[in-house]
């Protein structure tokens, strides 16, 4: 409106641009929080990945009573116990064995703690339940005659039953007195030589107890006693990436031997307190070089290199600042909507966006430094998931990542 009432030195261009210069590189994430009051899965297995190499997944996890008081009767008589763990996902091989070992714990573990990734519990290094299987993640099972929801089931040894059933009634007279007896388990899985996967739990489902099955009585009926998991059980994940020496070699010269130029190709992100990326805006400056300009949309695009490993990208990615001290900082648009906002994996997963235009306009007028930016795999803590992004290079084409900016300028 207006148009031919202004002069031309006076009209607002509208311009795209794509050819900022950005800088980009994976590094070690240190660890990610995986306590109960954080989530409620637990993960176990062990895979083999053909880019970022092996990692293995272990879950330390109190057990707590039902009631107090509990008693097994007259002469009890063990039939056995019986760990189970109810699915609530799995990534990776579904087909590939996996090999788990539960032990009893010996060092304490608080429900109001929080635990990390990279933490460990003390345990009394006696296996009390060795099981090899193939997960069946989607199945439905019979539990007693009835029917079930899918679920891991694990019978512990017949020693350790007998332990909880020999147990005083003052073990079982609260928690406090039980916790004290019986401090929890380590439920770990053996190192996968290829392929494998990692199993989901839903650590506050019914069906994930430690349950005694025992007879008393004439004639003897077959009672159970249900340790129950709930949101007052301690427990946590560890993450276990054997230092990436299984990791492809580019990927190592990039992440631990810290060549961040390999980031222009290439570029990676793993959950599991795995791997996240560095990114720097260094270009974007130069939109001032002939006037002010108002930015009108700045969009960060990431593409998916596909690396044929068959294994799903995550569903969603985060983008944060990186503070003075390494903390993590919302940018100025995260408070829009997700659709617009971004970080969501397309419906090709092939690509995701993020809109960073308030940020871009923000360091333009000097009102937020140019700080890097933290790419990050949103739900870390719960998810197994990895993806190879392609870097800024030109040699990658239209796959490169780019940031694609649209301004107004005044000519």
């Amino acid at each position: 409106m207006g148009i031919g009432l202004q002069p031309a030195s006076a009209e607002l261009t509208v311009s795209f641009d794509d050819s900022s210069g950005l800088l980009v590189y994976s590094e070690r994430e240190d660890s990610v929080r995986t306590d109960g009051n954080a989530i409620k899965t637990g993960m176990l297995g062990s895979m083999m990945d053909p880019v970022f190499g092996r990692t293995t997944a272990g879950i330390y996890t109190q057990f707590r009573l039902p009631e107090n008081g509990h008693t097994y009767g007259s002469d009890p008589v063990l039939d056995s116990v019986v760990l189970s763990l109810s699915y609530s996902g799995f990534y990776g091989d579904t087909a590939a064995q996996q090999s788990i070992k539960i032990y009893e714990l010996t060092g304490e573990m608080f429900p109001d703690s929080t635990y990390y990734s990279n933490q460990s519990i003390p345990d009394d290094g006696q296996i009390i339940a060795s099981a090899d299987f193939v997960p069946v993640p989607g199945d439905s099972i019979t539990v007693g005659g009835n029917p079930a929801s899918p679920q891991l089931r694990i019978r512990l040894s017949d020693e350790f039953g007998q332990k909880l059933i020999n147990a005083g009634s003052e073990v079982y007279s609260d928690n406090e007195s039980w916790l004290t007896f019986m401090k929890g388990l380590r439920i770990t899985s053996d190192p996968a030589m290829a392929g494998g996967g990692i199993m989901l739990f839903d650590m506050l489902a019914s069906n994930t107890a430690l349950t005694v099955y025992y007879r008393t009585g004439e004639p003897q009926d077959t009672l159970s006693f249900a340790f129950v998991s709930n949101s007052n059980c301690a427990r946590f994940t560890a993450f276990d990436h054997n230092d990436y020496l299984d990791a492809l070699p580019e990927f190592r010269a990039q992440v631990l031997e810290q060549d961040t130029a390999l980031g222009m190709k290439e570029f990676y992100l793993q959950s599991m307190g795995g791997v996240k990326a560095r990114i720097r805006l260094p270009d974007i400056a130069g939109y001032f070089k002939d006037g002010p300009v108002a930015i009108n949309e700045a969009m960060l695009v990431f593409y998916i290199n596909d690396d044929g490993a068959g294994l799903a990208p995550p569903p969603q990615l985060g983008l944060a600042l990186v503070g003075e001290e390494g903390e993590y900082l919302p940018l100025p648009d995260a408070g829009e909507a997700g659709s617009y906002y971004g970080g969501l994996l397309n419906d090709n997963e092939t690509q995701y966006f993020f809109r960073i235009s308030r940020h871009v306009q923000r360091v333009l007028t000097g009102q937020s430094d140019n700080s890097s930016l933290a790419l990050l795999i949103s739900g870390a803590s719960f998810r197994a998931n990895r993806v190879v992004f392609y870097g800024p290079d030109q040699v990658n084409g239209d796959l490169r990542m780019r940031l694609n900016v649209i301004y107004t300028g005044v000519q």
